[in-house]
């Protein structure tokens, strides 16, 4: 299959493009050039330039939208917020948009827990649970770009699913550090997108047939994060930090 993926020059992109390479065609957009495993195809284009965005998903069969913010954002500070504002909502529409035009059936966004970081640590939080994002713009952007793969999925014959990854490190990265309920190791993470990256229901009648949501974090023995959906869909974490909480 050829996937595009966006964003691919952050952590999550790269560990996209490695975990995925040797089973798809890979298509690597960023505002700046990312490494590209073999056989992947790097491209430089911005998400906010409709004729960008059109030539990236050209020949493509599906897209991974990480919603990662391009490396060259301002700092923190009012600019970045208006920036980080604009790329999850204009520039996801813009991307759904030339999705559609080019028939392509199948996005997958990367969301985030951190819109459940409101509630307390002792409850179990699946799927439907009511998200309560807060004003930090980072998190907040990222919910509004999920909000609009939604109403594409509701709008037009696409199959829609986020992916909504817990606070990603790596396992050895955080040794000695107090132990998250939220952690999710990057490499787990990619793994993650594969079982939704084959979910096609854009012939179903109904939108809330085409549109999904996961939730994928570290298997933990009491965790705050269900995982159950995920793992019908394959996920099957390696890195869980057992070290760390046994440490705790």
């Amino acid at each position: 299959m050829n996937v595009l993926i966006t964003g691919a020059a952050s952590p999550l992109g790269q560990a996209l493009a490695g975990r995925l390479a040797s089973q798809h065609r890979l298509r690597l957009m960023d505002r700046v050039a990312p490494p590209t495993p073999e056989k992947a195809e790097a491209f430089v284009g911005d998400l906010l330039d409709p004729a960008s965005v059109w030539q990236a998903v050209r020949g493509m069969h599906a897209v991974i939208h990480t919603a990662a913010p391009p490396p060259d954002l301002p700092g923190p500070g009012l600019a970045r917020d208006q920036a980080l504002l604009e790329l999850a909502t204009r520039g996801t529409h813009v991307l759904a948009s030339a999705m559609v035009e080019a028939g392509i059936r199948r996005l997958v966004y990367a969301g985030t827990l951190a819109i459940f970081r409101a509630y307390a640590d002792d409850v179990y939080i699946t799927e439907n649970w009511k998200p309560l994002p807060g004003t930090d713009m980072e998190v907040m952007s990222n919910y509004l770009g999920e909000l609009g793969c939604r109403e594409f999925a509701m709008a037009h014959r696409l199959t829609a699913t986020a992916v909504r990854l817990g606070t990603l490190v790596l396992e050895e990265d955080v040794l000695g550090q107090p132990p998250d309920l939220a952690w999710l190791d990057l490499r787990d993470a990619a793994q993650a997108f594969e079982g939704p990256l084959a979910i096609d229901n854009s012939d179903e009648v109904s939108w809330v047939r085409r549109w999904s949501v996961i939730h994928a974090c570290a298997d933990l023995a009491h965790p705050k994060y269900l995982i159950d959906v995920a793992r019908r869909h394959g996920f099957r974490p390696e890195h869980n930090f057992q070290a760390h909480w046994q440490a705790a």
